[in-house]
């Protein structure tokens, strides 16, 4: 049997194509036509072309609905993922920031609002206003069942693409120190020390098993080590965590260009990690929107204020200059 690949395509109907797809989906002939402006009669035209030029039934009436052969089953994701790649590249031409009208949904740790999300908003609102931005709390150990289900478009995560599925791009590169109550730490910190220590972490950006045991990249460091840190407040978002180390004998490990944004400080210290931890945060997406031509722009608008907006990394006497002397970030 000749096939579909070897015909000329000149004598191919796209739009037979499209009402294919639509069977796939609504299983009516009636739906179908409502779907696209066509009569039942007009739609059954089209279904005996798409017989004569697969050579199948495709779809056989039982009981109220038309169903698909094995067939038109086999057809159905090749022609899903052809008509999907024509609307991509339709838009892509198309697409005009400043007319877009949708909402998206980004999930982020608190950490990273104060770098990103003014810039965000501020560049959304002069470019493309019709785009509303709702920001929610990254849920750092189900962010991939998040992404896939839809329940969010993007988010600004600690790690990249783990796994398949799923794309990422590095935003910036950081490192990690350490914050500390003045009235309650006066020693080096040693890794020892840091290991014996009571840690305070944010839930979005520490995922805390029943044990206590944690799963940055701080903690699997120290287990390389052969150690293990005792994390005794878990906070819902970082907002807090300056604060309980003022007051406590508790420390918290932060990105250096975040302690920047910090401000005054009172009652706090920073001191550089026994070992050294270079972070990177990533911006993490599903392959279901790698071609959508607004998330496009956008993922390439988040990278160019990554890039060109953001404080630089700072040593650790600027740091600590700027928590003490409350330096704007």
């Amino acid at each position: 049997m000749e096939r579909i690949s070897e015909r000329n395509l000149r004598s191919v109907d796209l739009n037979l194509l499209v009402i294919f797809d639509a069977l796939m989906a609504e299983r009516n002939l009636t739906k179908v036509g409502e779907r696209h402006g066509l009569s039942q009669p007009a739609v059954s035209k089209a279904l005996s072309r798409l017989r004569h030029l697969f050579s199948d039934p495709l779809f056989i009436r039982c009981d109220r609905a038309m169903e698909p052969t094995p067939r038109a089953r086999e057809l159905a994701g090749p022609i899903s993922t052809a008509l999907n790649g024509i609307s991509r590249t339709l838009a892509r031409a198309s697409f005009d920031p400043s007319q877009a009208q949708a909402r998206v949904h980004l999930a982020s740790i608190d950490l990273y609002h104060t770098p990103l999300i003014p810039s965000l908003v501020q560049r959304l609102r002069s470019q493309s206003p019709g785009v509303n931005l709702h920001v929610c709390a990254l849920d750092s150990a189900g962010v991939f069942n998040e992404l896939s289900s839809g329940r969010i478009d993007l988010a600004f995560s600690s790690l990249g693409a783990v796994a398949p599925g799923f794309h990422s791009t590095p935003l910036w590169r950081d490192r990690l120190v350490t914050l500390v109550g003045e009235r309650f730490w006066d020693q080096p910190l040693s890794a020892d020390a840091f290991a014996k220590a009571s840690h305070v972490v944010d839930a979005g950006h520490v995922h805390v098993s029943p044990d206590g045991t944690g799963s940055s990249v701080v903690d699997v460091v120290m287990a390389a080590r052969g150690l293990k840190r005792h994390i005794a407040l878990v906070l819902p978002s970082a907002a807090g965590l300056p604060h309980i180390v003022a007051s406590s004998d508790l420390i918290a490990t932060l990105p250096l260009r975040i302690v920047k944004g910090l401000g005054r400080m009172p009652g706090v210290k920073m001191c550089p990690l026994p070992f050294d931890v270079q972070v990177t945060p990533h911006l993490l997406w599903h392959e279901r929107s790698q071609f959508d031509p607004l998330q496009s722009w956008l993922r390439t608008l988040i990278q160019e204020i990554a890039a060109t907006s953001l404080p630089p990394t700072l040593d650790e006497n600027q740091a600590t200059g700027a928590l003490h002397a409350g330096h704007p970030g």
